[in-house]
C-alpha cells in the first residue's frame, strides 16, 4: 500500500513495520527521536519514550505513534485502543488507516498460527470498515477470502477474491448465481464426470437423463447423455453435491423415462448446476 504526502500530512514520514508485508506500512509524526527508535525497531524504548510525552503532551500524534508501536510489539488489543483514543481527539483518514493495518496484521497471526478463524474473521471485517476510501482494500480482501475458506464459506470467500481481483463483472454475475440458488423453486442438479469424457459444458446446453441401474459403482446412477453420448453423471456422492441440489438417488425414482435438464452454469468454477425440464 503506497501512500503520498499531503499538505496536512506533510511533515510525516514512513515506517514500515515489516519486512514483507506492505501492508503494515504507517504514518507517524516529525519526532526524530522515536523515529529513529522505529526505524531500528527499538520499540520497547520507542514506547517508553512516547509514554514520557504523553505526560506532558497528550494528543493524537503521540497516541497515533503509541498505537503504532504496540502494533510492532504485538499488543493488539493496546494498540487498538490507542487509535480509537487517537480518533476521539482527531478524526483523520490517516489514522483509521494505521488502526485498520492493526485489524489486518492482529486478524494475520489469528488466522495462522493461532487458527483461530471466528476471530480473525471478526478482526479483518473490523479491519475493512476502517480502511479510507481513497485506499486500496485489495490485501484485506484476500485474506478474508482465506479465512472464509477455512470456515467452508466458499460462496462468500468467492465473492471476496473477486472483489480482491476487481473483477466486478463476475462478481455480479456470481451473486445473481447465489440469489437464484437461494431462491428458486427449480429442481435442481449437479453434473459431475465431463473432464473424463472429454466434454465442455456450456449455459443452454440440453441433456437427456438416463437411469444406469447396471452401473457396478452406484446402483442409482443417472447417466447425462448429449448427442447420444454420456458425458458425465448427475451427481450421488456427498463431496461433489451443494446445498441447493438433489442428488441422483433423490431423482432417479422421479424422473420420466425421457427427462431432459438444462445446464445453466458453472458454479464456484466446479459445479456443474442444471435444471430438470417439464
Amino acid at each position: 500500500m503506497i501512500f503520498e504526502k499531503n499538505d496536512i500530512m506533510k511533515d510525516y514520514l514512513y515506517i514500515d513495520s515489516s519486512d514483507d508485508a506492505h501492508q503494515s506500512r504507517f504514518k507517524v509524526s516529525d519526532t526524530p527521536k522515536i523515529d529513529h527508535l522505529i526505524k531500528e525497531k527499538q520499540f520497547t524504548k520507542a514506547l517508553s519514550e512516547i509514554d514520557n510525552s504523553l505526560k506532558t503532551d497528550y494528543n493524537y500524534t503521540n497516541l497515533n505513534l503509541k498505537g503504532i508501536v504496540l502494533q510492532n510489539l504485538g499488543r493488539f488489543d493496546e494498540s487498538l485502543e490507542c487509535f480509537d483514543d487517537a480518533l476521539k481527539l482527531h478524526e483523520s483518514s490517516d489514522i483509521h488507516l494505521n488502526k485498520a493495518n492493526c485489524l489486518y496484521g492482529w486478524a494475520k497471526v489469528t488466522f495462522f498460527p493461532e487458527a483461530d478463524y471466528e476471530k480473525a474473521l471478526r478482526l479483518i471485517e473490523c479491519g475493512i470498515e476502517n480502511i479510507p476510501e481513497s485506499e486500496d482494500p485489495s490485501e484485506f480482501y484476500f485474506l478474508k477470502a482465506e479465512i472464509l475458506e477455512a470456515l467452508n464459506q466458499l460462496a462468500d470467500a468467492h465473492k471476496c477474491y473477486l472483489t480482491a481481483y476487481k473483477e466486478f463483472d463476475r462478481l455480479r454475475e456470481f451473486e445473481e448465481q447465489c440469489e437464484y440458488l437461494n431462491t428458486t423453486q427449480d429442481t435442481l442438479i449437479n453434473i459431475v464426470g465431463s473432464d473424463f469424457y472429454n466434454f465442455t459444458p456450456e449455459a443452454g446446453n440440453v441433456l437427456s437423463l438416463v437411469r444406469d441401474e447396471d452401473n457396478e459403482h452406484d446402483p442409482d446412477a443417472v447417466a447425462a447423455v448429449y448427442e447420444g453420448e454420456t458425458v458425465g453423471y448427475v451427481a450421488n456422492n456427498p463431496y461433489t453435491l451443494i446445498d441447493e441440489v438433489k442428488s441422483a438417488s433423490d431423482i432417479k425414482n422421479s424422473i420420466s423415462d425421457n427427462q431432459k435438464a438444462e445446464i445453466l452454469f458453472i458454479y464456484l468454477g466446479e459445479y456443474v448446476v442444471a435444471k430438470l425440464l417439464d
